[in-house]
């Protein structure tokens, strides 16, 4: 797309080049006739045309050493106004002609230079007009005297190449309105193959994608099953193999809410948190089974960091169903998980249970995970422990 938007814009610039060479060209001939023709005629001055003739010539020469078609079109029509208003102010004559040579210059700049030029030549020509209008051109009507022949032929030639130039400029116009609507059209087309080739090769990777999701889910429910076998091969005590169980699963969740969302770009977290906290609720014989309250306002959690946000969310949900709720008729459990207003790329989460802790009573192995998860997620952690409960605030980092 690059190489024909480059081949687009090359097009464009050549057309332009060649434009501002061409009317050189043109008018170095043209406007050299006429001034030969105003010569001999009273009442038209072949002084502006002289001038024409000058800075077309001085901007080929540039055009040929410079290459700056841009620089030359910006010369040539503030020189060109400059003549054109010269003529209104300084020419004692009707002026039939000078409003077209007007019109030429604002066609050219519209064409070669943009609107901003365009629109600033048109507002100074305009005004120049209007000033010969109230000023000048009621005087320079009762001045002329009756025209000749030869002065109607001098009136064609000059009508027939403003006309020409008009023409050339607008053909010009058309010219590249016609090549940008083609090239317009075969762009969109190849956009279309495109879109569809993209559109298929992303159905392909997220059936891949889903099937990855599914067997890694699969392997890791494999490796569970295994740390049941061991566990009850040894016969030792299960505990600390049930929260290795619980880790892995943690994990196994996450793949498998990945397969069956619907969108593998939209991880549903408040849905998985649910999830994991059935499949602790299921693992864990508690008397008093606690209430939770979760809510999650993360817009968009990045895939980098739901694995270590489940684990640690994982091992604080472990910590308090275990140690948090022997004496507390009324467990509670509360799960909130906000972006931070002040960046798009950390959120918070705050996890607080009403549960009394006994003196230590969380494995050290646990806060380990919780202090390295926190440190995965680039983040911080504030914990505020009282006989109502206990509250873990984290600033995290939503890793890309």
């Amino acid at each position: 797309m690059a190489r024909l938007e480059r081949d687009f814009i090359d097009f464009h610039e050549k057309i332009k080049y060649k434009l501002v060479k061409h009317l050189c060209i043109f008018f170095v001939i043209l406007m050299s006739v006429v001034t030969i023709v105003n010569y001999s005629n009273a009442h038209f001055s072949a002084t502006p045309n002289v001038f024409a003739v000058g800075m077309c010539l001085i901007a080929l020469v540039f055009l040929k050493y410079t290459k700056n078609y841009r620089l030359v079109a910006k010369i040539c029509t503030v020189i060109t106004f400059c003549i054109v208003s010269g003529a209104f102010l300084f020419l004692k004559a009707t002026h039939y002609l000078t409003p077209m040579w007007m019109i030429v210059n604002i066609i050219f700049t519209f064409f070669i230079l943009g609107k901003k030029w365009g629109i600033s030549m048109l507002i100074c020509h305009f005004l120049v007009l209007f000033y010969y209008l109230i000023f000048y051109h009621e005087s320079n009507i009762v001045a002329v005297d009756v025209f000749s022949g030869n002065d109607i032929a001098t009136f064609i030639t000059e009508y027939s190449i403003v006309g020409f130039a008009i023409g050339y400029l607008l053909n010009l116009y058309i010219l590249t309105t016609k090549y940008s609507e083609k090239e317009l059209q075969e762009n969109n087309n190849i956009l279309i193959e495109q879109n569809k080739i993209i559109s298929k090769q992303n159905s392909e990777m997220e059936v891949m994608l889903r099937e990855i999701h599914h067997r890694v889910k699969n392997n890791l429910q494999i490796i569970t099953s295994l740390l049941r076998l061991q566990a009850n091969s040894t016969g030792a005590e299960s505990s600390g193999f049930q929260e290795a169980i619980d880790r892995v699963t943690a994990m196994a969740i996450i793949h498998e809410k990945m397969y069956q969302s619907g969108s593998l770009s939209k991880f549903d977290l408040e849905k998985y948190l649910k999830s994991l906290v059935d499949s602790l609720l299921t693992s864990y014989s508690i008397e008093q089974k606690p209430t939770f309250e979760i809510d999650v306002r993360v817009e968009n959690m990045k895939s980098k960091s739901i694995v270590p946000l489940a684990l640690l969310i994982n091992e604080l949900l472990l910590n308090s169903l275990k140690h948090a709720f022997h004496n507390q008729e009324n467990p509670k459990i509360v799960i909130r998980l906000v972006d931070l207003q002040s960046s798009s790329s950390r959120f918070l989460l705050y996890y607080s249970d009403n549960g009394t802790w006994a003196e230590n009573s969380v494995a050290s192995f646990g806060t380990e995970i919780i202090q390295a998860m926190s440190e995965q997620l680039e983040g911080d952690l504030e914990l505020k422990t009282s006989n109502s409960g206990t509250d873990y605030i984290f600033n995290l980092a939503n890793l890309s």
